[in-house]
């Protein structure tokens, strides 16, 4: 039974040994698409990859050990929907657009299905899971007839702090969102990962397209708004449903991110315990 116990804290402390002497810091630059999925364009979320828009993000990471590590990134893209790009009717009469930057801060808890670690051949690819939290900002704007774009949080389309309209305050230009994503990595040379994923990022706010209730009366809207609040071939009434306020608007990224590995000083990888 001493034995048994013995053999047991024996290989325990080789399984958190290993974790020690696995570690290593990671710099990753990632290049890819943006996507959005709200009220304003396709129905279907798996057709915002039509709409992607270019993004970039600058990461660092690090590994714990062979299936942990955290991560903190930067990620920026531009997020864009059409609703003359649906196939619903709805959409298709309603005509609404937008665009925003957007730019996001995060911290990410990184899974590997399989051992995996740079520099390391036998263990040089795996699927991986990942999720976090992030803070986020953005700023929809609307393509006018006069072929420019203008900003719409300050337009208040949807009545956003008028008396008339007291439940609608103002929307906050930027969140915290829930990132939930998937990949695929592999070392390609030594120190140098190739991590190919996709994620969406679950916000909390339905106005990222500036589109989430019903049109106002038009007589509180200034010209501009009136002109960008209801683009509808019916010139839809007030009080005519406008979004869907019981989704919360969601964007993401896809792409590759080209990976650098830093090991750790005087810290090698042989004879590790499993």
């Amino acid at each position: 039974m001493i034995v048994n116990k013995v053999k047991i804290w024996l290989i325990a402390f080789g399984m958190l040994h290993s974790s020690t002497i696995a570690q290593t810091n990671e710099l990753g630059l990632f290049l890819g698409g943006s996507m959005f999925h709200g009220d304003v364009g396709y129905i279907h979320a798996e057709n915002a990859l039509r709409d992607s828009r270019l993004s970039f993000g600058l990461h660092f990471k690090r590994n714990f050990n062979y299936h942990f590590g955290v991560q903190i990134g930067f990620n920026h893209g531009e997020l864009y929907a059409n609703d003359n790009k649906s196939y619903d009717t709805f959409h298709l009469d309603r005509n609404l657009n937008f665009k925003s930057n957007i730019l996001e801060f995060s911290m990410l808890l990184e899974f590997n299905f399989r051992p995996y670690l740079s520099r390391d051949s036998d263990y040089n690819h795996t699927p991986f899971i990942f999720s976090g939290m992030s803070r986020f900002s953005f700023n929809p704007q609307a393509l006018h007839s006069d072929d420019n774009w203008y900003n719409l949080q300050s337009l208040a389309t949807e009545g956003q702090g008028n008396e008339l309209y007291k439940g609608q305050n103002p929307y906050k230009l930027n969140g915290i969102s829930i990132p939930v994503g998937i990949g695929y990595k592999i070392n390609v040379y030594e120190f140098i990962t190739l991590a190919f994923s996709v994620s969406w990022r679950m916000t909390f706010t339905d106005y990222i397209d500036d589109v989430s209730t019903t049109y106002v009366e038009e007589s509180i809207l200034s010209e501009l708004g009136q002109s960008l609040a209801n683009q509808s071939f019916s010139d839809f009434p007030a009080q005519f449903q406008r979004g869907n306020p019981y989704t919360n608007d969601k964007y993401g990224f896809w792409g590759v991110t080209i990976v650098y590995s830093i090991k750790d000083r005087n810290k090698g990888c042989n004879n590790i315990i499993y």
